[in-house]
């Protein structure tokens, strides 16, 4: 059992570290190293920095009080163990709630990180915690509020050049590039890829011009020519969600910019037998 979090780190060390790997395939932390603590908390960012994390992954909710709160699910149950929708609570509401309430190892037999002081954050509150990093924020609803308040806090913040948004949805991806008007880089959305790979796979790719930056990709529909036809047109393709020792180093084969998991140990370790730490 760990001691009550409190919530403390270092964030300028960190900085540094993460700021001297300017390497060929990044790490992208899952949620933060979700595979071994409570997803999208203190805790879980904190461990993946130190296991190597090049970039911090998460997801977005905005709140009753219109507060953008990184999350995974639109509800509470998996972590927190109660139906409660983010989008019907305030802020001071979830930072109640116990974030490591349903988070184990062991297939229930214990919880190591119940009443441990783990709660959820807002985004502004890990762009406070961890500063100046990168950060690749997903926008789970399709609503335009979510993106225009995502846009808010990422322009308050001066991150326009350190954050790539993602959406599979097709209305608040549009709303959002048109509010940050280029500033920010986006993944591409479900249709986009459809469209891709519809060009691709008919011989048409030629001809096919995107409109995103970043293609993230599911590990188990991706082969090295479809990477490379992402790369050829200047976007960069993730992989996700890439975990298996076996998948890590296929993606490494691949090519990949980068590989998003929930154990950014592993990752480290497959880019360090590769020679790319």
């Amino acid at each position: 059992m760990i001691k009550k979090i409190t919530q403390a780190v270092t964030t300028v060390a960190l900085t540094a570290v993460v700021s001297a790997q300017a390497l060929a395939i990044d790490i992208l932390a899952h949620r933060g190293a979700s595979g071994e603590y409570p997803q999208s908390t203190w805790l879980a960012f904190h461990m993946a920095l130190e296991q190597g994390a090049d970039v911090l992954e998460m997801d977005v909710h905005i709140s009753k009080d219109k507060r953008i709160i990184v999350n995974h699910d639109e509800d509470l149950v998996r972590n927190v163990g109660i139906e409660d929708e983010i989008k019907d609570l305030t802020l001071e509401q979830i930072k109640q709630l116990d974030a490591g309430h349903e988070f184990t190892l062991d297939d229930g037999a214990t919880y190591p990180f119940r009443g441990q002081g783990i709660t959820l954050l807002s985004l502004r509150e890990l762009f406070d915690y961890f500063p100046g990093l990168r950060y690749n924020i997903e926008m789970k609803a399709n609503d335009k509020e979510l993106a225009e308040e995502l846009w808010n806090v990422i322009s308050e913040y001066g991150y326009q050049d350190r954050v790539v948004v993602a959406t599979q949805k097709s209305k608040a991806m549009k709303h959002f590039r048109k509010v940050s008007d280029g500033e920010v880089k986006t993944s591409a959305t479900i249709a986009e890829l459809i469209g891709a790979s519809l060009a691709w796979s008919s011989g048409w790719g030629w001809a096919y011009k995107p409109k995103f930056d970043v293609a993230q990709l599911p590990y188990a529909i991706t082969t090295k020519p479809y990477v490379r036809f992402f790369q050829k047109k200047g976007v960069t393709v993730d992989l996700w969600t890439v975990n298996k020792e076996s998948h890590i180093e296929r993606s490494i084969e691949m090519g990949v910019d980068g590989i998003i998991g929930d154990y950014p140990a592993r990752i480290y370790q497959a880019l360090e037998a590769a020679g790319d730490r």
